[in-house]
């Protein structure tokens, strides 16, 4: 008798624990959770140099689910912008788009550029038109 009630105890107590830990995540099944929200920097206005643009990039990684964790500070890098193959408007879990994800064909890893994608897009063309001599 006391064995069955050292388990029942042992079992009631096993299930308080299960339901204060899922009460402490709050993903449920099947439900992604929300991701980091990337704030706005100042805006940046890069040098062009024929077919070179400067662009404020920051490193990152992707988690479980597919999303942008920014890792580090952001710092400025000159790219060729010959070698840019997709540039992609990224929004983060609040619909802001203040970064874009740029891929190029030297790197395998994205780039996360913390400027907005029409800045992205008029530096690459001010690149592309000193390149052209336009």
């Amino acid at each position: 008798m006391m064995n069955m009630i050292r388990t029942a105890l042992g079992l009631l107590a096993i299930g308080v624990v299960l339901i204060f830990a899922m009460g402490a995540n709050p993903v449920q099944y099947g439900e992604v959770p929300d991701g980091p929200v990337i704030k706005r920097l100042s805006n940046f206005r890069g040098d062009h140099f024929p077919g070179f643009a400067e662009f404020r990039v920051q490193e990152m990684e992707f988690d479980d689910f597919g999303r942008v964790i920014p890792l580090g500070e952001p710092y400025e890098m000159l790219i060729n912008v010959t070698y840019i193959t997709t540039v992609y408007r990224y929004e983060d879990v609040k619909k802001t788009d203040y970064s874009t994800i740029m891929n190029t064909n030297y790197n395998e890893a994205a780039i996360l550029v913390r400027q907005e994608y029409d800045e992205v897009v008029s530096s690459i063309r001010k690149g592309m038109e000193a390149l052209s001599g336009k």
